[in-house]
């Protein structure tokens, strides 16, 4: 590796990392209530969702949203009773998570303001400083809403983009012209610098938007899933000269980075942040460009996967299973005192999910991983399945020109 991607390497690791430790020390507090939206400076509807984060060493008694109208004496203070996001297994409340939400309906337009309030077991209070709103009646919707153009369009140009920078990247090596491939061989290197830089810029300004608007947490914000490691190595792939380590990253990082992004851009989980939002931006960049990476990779950079590379991610994944799950549960001991869920290993999303289902049958976590095995076997087959395809295609084409060329 040259020594200026080494630089490239070594700057993007130390920012986003150590940002994360950063976060994870600042959040270091006994107790603690946050608002994670809505955001300031949207026009909301009167009714609208309200969600946050709670905790409190000893436990919490209860949590609730307060809303005061600004610069009005005729109408006091609203309160609401928050619902905490719970994990259900098999109907049954297993624990309570520090994430709450509740759905809220202002009487009137303008402006207020909001505030959550815990108490905790022992009769504390602690609240968030005001957050100041605008409300009108019948004003857009900011949930983001699956299947709509804000969801088709930015997976069309993802996909668009990657075929087309992939392309770019190869074109000319095929030339009898000298020049031509050597200008298609400068493409590559330097459209690799220029992808490390945008995920590790993307990523890095939305760790510290997530961390100030008040939604980062030590138990969901950690580069420990399979997109965030994703976004760590892929770029290393890139740079990286041995071929050897180059297509050992790209093994675990097509069925890791593919296989994740995929299921993420199927089904989003970004909840009241759609489209204009920040958040709405950097999710469909930061998993578009794990695919486009990714993708191109394959196109211009020589990388196949084979059945070697299908068995070797495998027994790889299932080898970081073991220590992620001890992850998960050390995390409980930091605020807000919830269980990792890195690897969805911890327990089934609260939103809802197919690990739901897995639940049911098979039993709260760890059994449910019996599931998770069944379904990851699933993804990586459908992704392994194009590349003996082609391989067969190919064999086809090359077969039926022979007697051409003879």
């Amino acid at each position: 590796m040259k020594r200026s991607r080494r630089i490239v390497v070594a700057a993007g690791f130390t920012l986003i990392l150590g940002a994360q430790l950063v976060f994870t020390i600042a959040l270091a507090v006994p107790s603690g209530v946050r608002i994670h939206s809505p955001q300031p400076g949207f026009l909301l509807d009167r009714g609208f969702v309200v969600s946050g984060d709670a905790w409190a060493r000893d436990g919490l008694a209860s949590v609730r949203v307060e809303a005061v109208p600004d610069g009005r004496t005729d109408v006091g203070i609203l309160s609401f009773p928050v619902a905490r996001d719970a994990v259900k297994t098999q109907g049954k409340v297993l624990f309570l998570l520090s994430s709450w939400s509740v759905k809220i309906s202002l009487p009137s337009d303008g402006a207020w303001r909001l505030r959550a309030v815990a108490v905790d077991a022992g009769g504390r209070e602690a609240a968030t400083p005001a957050r100041e709103i605008s409300v009108r009646a019948g004003a857009p919707v900011r949930e983001f809403r699956s299947w709509t153009t804000e969801h088709l369009v930015p997976v069309v140009l993802i996909f668009a983009v990657a075929v087309g920078l992939g392309l770019y990247a190869r074109a000319g090596r095929k030339t009898a012209d000298a020049a031509a491939m050597a200008s298609s061989g400068r493409r590559l290197p330097v459209l690799g610098v220029v992808l490390a830089c945008a995920v590790w810029t993307n990523e890095l300004c939305y760790q510290l938007y997530w961390f100030f608007v008040g939604g980062w947490s030590v138990a969901n914000a950690l580069m420990i899933q399979m997109c965030g490691l994703s976004i760590l190595f892929l770029p290393v792939m890139w740079f990286t000269e041995n071929q050897r380590t180059r297509q050992w990253l790209f093994d675990i990082l097509y069925f890791w980075g593919i296989g994740g992004a995929l299921q993420a851009l199927i089904a989003p989980d970004i909840g009241a942040n759609g489209f204009p939002a920040y958040r709405y931006f950097s999710f469909f960049i930061s998993h578009g460009l794990i695919i486009i990476m990714a993708l191109t990779m394959a196109i211009a950079g020589g990388m196949r996967i084979s059945i070697r590379s299908f068995l070797r991610t495998l027994v790889f994944t299932n080898i970081v299973l073991l220590p992620m799950y001890g992850v998960d549960r050390l995390i409980a001991l930091i605020p807000p005192y919830d269980m990792g869920n890195y690897f969805v290993l911890g327990y089934p999303p609260p939103t809802g999910s197919i690990v739901d289902v897995f639940a049911d049958i098979f039993g709260p976590s760890p059994r449910y991983v019996i599931g998770l095995e069944l379904m990851g076997l699933a993804v990586f087959l459908l992704l392994y399945a194009p590349w003996p395809l082609a391989r067969l295609a190919g064999a086809r084409r090359h077969a039926e020109r022979r007697p051409e060329a003879r």
